[in-house]
């Protein structure tokens, strides 16, 4: 039978159950019926209905061990009316129905046998139930033994394409010998039939945990006597990829692993590294991104689709991305694009490139900032993350962040989101003029655009998070932030903290408490529009895609070696004896 057409008939089945009522006759259900993991299931499953669990006059019945063709099968749910039951027990007489997570193949036969155990009298019983999977596909492919699920969810009612997705995952170190086993399927229904799609993706930030002077350490149960199995080498790993969702859609996607027999895979992909040490030139369909070989800021963007130029040039370096930057006389005035070689690590696949600066500004001391750029395969956006600490009380001029600098060659206009939802737009030749601000923005303006209606190109800035602390406790320093425009030179965005050289009385020195943390996450996009069309929706509905995160749910399989039960955490240091003045604790000697 078609998988679409039984999982309806199994949808009418159970409703009309539930519809019956207790005096009705239950309908006819097949004693087995055989489930995949997706739009949002985790599991392959088999749905086993039991029967009835013996009759009992004193106490329900719980199930000590399920066992699909012999095996024993750990991960398994009790149903009540095709739901989980509020407790994993059934009384004497009701139906014992069993969701069992279990790789199944099409055509197989199977034998499930659930042990069932009296709560009050410790009397067993055991149901046996036999059926054969349906002539369909079934698990993906046995050569890859294991397999974890993540459902992700877009709940925001908005559609998501191409969204980066980051999800960190870690395993039994026995079960993945390389990275490279990996694959990265997600799963629908198609035709009436279950369909993969391999999906790209790249791994990263892979570590293991294997100590063997903890492993080894003997512990025993003091009530049994039993050995105490805290630790198993565990190995963890983030996997990137894009995801494309409908709005209020759940997907489910299968990260396989566990076949050391498979090489690593290869994707396709538009995007392109090169260049050498911080000077990289990172580009894909939408861009060609040039990096300052000195201080790794953006340097050039060329927008592809019109082959326009955006740059900077005018003074200093000549980077288009300047911050974080702290100015506190006497010392200059140090921006994060006046870095000269500062350490750098990066991450290159074919789904992102990401390079990560860190290092303190010259001046003043205790200022250290790290920035990552990262770069997507088939994305116009480039996501930059920054993180600026003040170690030391400091007195200042300015301290801002966000900034992105423009000659004047290319934009006449900037356009920004308000936050009260209006569209407002800037003409720069009608403007005020530097040192004045051309516009001064609430510092939660969601984005800010420079364009030109006669070149119908522009690049816009989308402000999605901050976090804004002291790590001694209360709020980072901040005097009046906002965001602002200028127009000089020059046209360019900035975000000020702590801002007074950009005020009518330029001489005053600001305080900035030592231990303030100032953390942002922009995007950034070069874009081409058609005037009639306009852009301001396009970049309402990025903004939204970047600000709101997908639903991110992992499921895992019960190991074989993994304790039973609920183990007990380690919660004092050997040879403590319990909490002084406890209720009932041990009083210490």
């Amino acid at each position: 039978m078609p998988l679409l057409r039984r999982q309806i008939l199994i949808w009418i089945c159970a409703l009309a159950f539930l519809s019956a009522g207790s005096g009705s006759s239950q309908p006819f259900r097949e004693p087995l019926d055989f489930g995949y993991p997706v739009s949002g299931e985790p599991w392959y499953h088999i749905l086993a209905r039991m029967g009835s669990a013996p009759p009992s006059k004193n106490g329900a019945w719980t199930i000590s061990r399920v066992e699909v063709n012999g095996q024993r099968a750990r991960d398994f749910v009790f149903l009540r009316d095709d739901r989980p039951r509020p407790a994993a027990e059934a009384g004497g007489g009701e139906p014992v129905d069993l969701k069992i997570r279990w790789s199944w193949t099409g055509q197989d036969r199977y034998e499930i046998r659930a042990e069932l155990e009296n709560t009050k009298s410790g009397e067993k019983a055991a149901l046996v139930q036999k059926g054969r999977a349906p002539a369909e596909r079934g698990y993906w492919n046995p050569a890859w033994k294991n397999y974890l699920s993540l459902s992700v969810s877009e709940d925001h009612g908005f559609p998501r394409a191409n969204l980066p997705v980051r999800a960190s995952f870690g395993v039994l170190s026995a079960y993945l010998k390389s990275t490279d086993e990996i694959r990265l399927v997600r799963t629908s229904i198609r035709g009436g039939d279950i369909a993969y799609l391999e999906v790209p993706f790249q791994v990263g930030d892979v570590r293991s945990w294997n100590d063997p002077k903890i492993l080894s350490a003997r512990e025993t149960d003091a009530r049994t006597g039993a050995p105490v199995v805290r630790y198993h080498p565990t190995t963890s790993f983030d996997l990137v990829f894009l995801a494309d969702l409908k709005p209020r859609e759940t997907a489910t996607y299968l990260v396989f692993y566990n076949n050391p027999a498979a090489k690593k895979a290869s994707f396709p992909t538009d995007l392109r590294v090169s260049g050498k040490g911080l000077g990289k030139t990172i580009e894909n369909s939408a861009y060609k991104i040039v990096l300052h070989p000195r201080s790794g800021s953006i340097h050039e963007v060329i927008e592809k689709s019109t082959g326009t130029k955006l740059e900077h040039k005018l003074e200093t370096n000549g980077a288009v991305h300047w911050n974080p930057d702290v100015y506190s006389p006497p010392h200059a005035w140090y921006h994060c694009s006046d870095w000269d070689n500062p350490p750098s690590s990066e991450e290159s696949g074919p789904v992102f490139y990401s390079l990560r600066r860190e290092a303190p500004l010259p001046y003043p001391p205790g200022v250290q900032v790290s920035i990552t750029y990262s770069f997507y395969a088939r994305s116009p956006v480039i996501v930059a993350e920054s993180f600026l600490e003040i170690r030391e009380d400091i007195f200042v001029k300015s301290l801002r962040n966000a900034e992105l600098v423009f000659n004047k060659a290319v934009f006449n206009r900037a356009a920004w989101r308000g936050a009260d939802g209006r569209l407002h737009v800037l003409d720069f030749d009608d403007s005020r003029r530097h040192p004045q601000h051309a516009a001064v923005l609430r510092p939660d303006t969601p984005w800010v655009a420079f364009y030109s209606d006669d070149k119908g190109v522009g690049f816009a800035g989308l402000f999605l998070d901050q976090a804004l602390p002291n790590r001694h406790g209360g709020p980072a320093s901040q005097h009046q932030p906002y965001i602002y425009l200028q127009n000089g030179p020059w046209h360019y965005m900035s975000r000020g903290f702590v801002y007074s050289f950009g005020s009518n009385n330029q001489t005053r020195m600001l305080p900035v408490r030592g231990g303030s943390v100032y953390y942002e996450r922009n995007a950034w996009i070069p874009f081409a529009f058609r005037k009639e069309k306009g852009f301001a929706g396009a970049l309402d509905e990025a903004f939204k895609a970047f600000k709101h995160p997908l639903g991110l749910f992992e499921d895992l399989e019960t190991y074989p070696e993994s304790p039973e039960g609920w183990l007990v955490p380690i919660l004092t240091e050997p040879f403590e004896e319990g909490v002084k003045d406890a209720l009932g604790g041990v009083k210490k000697k």
